[in-house]
């Protein structure tokens, strides 16, 4: 379902401008007709779910904080910035997490049919107390231009599969991460417990 600026600007509670602009700088994907654009509600529910405020991590802080959401501990970080790092992620919101960790690393995709999409379901979805039927695919890899090629995914800002891309090590949180930015009430609900779960063991 495809939503005008000011459709979009009125679900987030800002103005048309800002969604233009948020379109204009890559923010929000959206499609452009004549002056006007086009939003799809999938984006609008991305953004919203996954706004923050302040600077943008380096790759350095996002690796820190997905090794601590993971495992509990990191290499990367030592002494003051490690005690930072875990009281940020202790006291985060989960949806500015996740607006940190997927920036500018997801892209949404469809698959070529239904049998195809069932392969990218989430490894988590029982963990989660999700059934496996139908929704959202996930497929965390390093290489997300050459895996979608591979599988025939074609980019769809409404699409039914997110790529995220990641490492292995990291698959987990960046599968919660995804289904709580791009699924449903359910998928997303569910994905908030276990950050918060993570959360509470940094």
């Amino acid at each position: 379902m495809q939503l005008s600026t000011e459709q979009a600007a009125k679900e987030l509670g800002v103005t048309a401008r800002q969604v233009r602009r948020a379109a204009s700088t890559g923010a929000v994907k959206a499609t452009r007709f004549g002056s006007s654009h086009s939003v799809s509600a999938r984006q609008v529910q991305v953004l919203a779910r996954t706004r923050h405020r302040g600077r943008n991590w380096s790759d350095t802080t996002r690796n820190s904080a997905l090794d601590l959401l993971v495992s509990g501990t990191t290499n990367a970080l030592r002494g003051s910035e490690l005690s930072r790092m875990k009281h940020r992620i202790r006291t985060a919101n989960v949806g500015a997490l996740a607006g940190q960790i997927l920036r500018d690393r997801v892209s949404l995709r469809r698959a070529s049919g239904v049998t195809r999409g069932r392969s990218f379901m989430p490894k988590l979805l029982a963990e989660l107390g999700l059934s496996s039927g139908g929704g959202l695919g996930i497929l965390v890899t390093n290489d997300a231009h050459r895996v979608a090629k591979q599988n025939r995914l074609a980019l769809d800002d409404s699409g039914d599969i997110v790529i995220v891309e990641g490492n292995d090590k990291h698959a987990s949180a960046l599968e919660v991460f995804a289904l709580y930015a791009f699924g449903d009430t359910r998928e997303s609900s569910a994905a908030e417990q276990w950050v918060k779960r993570a959360q509470g063991r940094v």
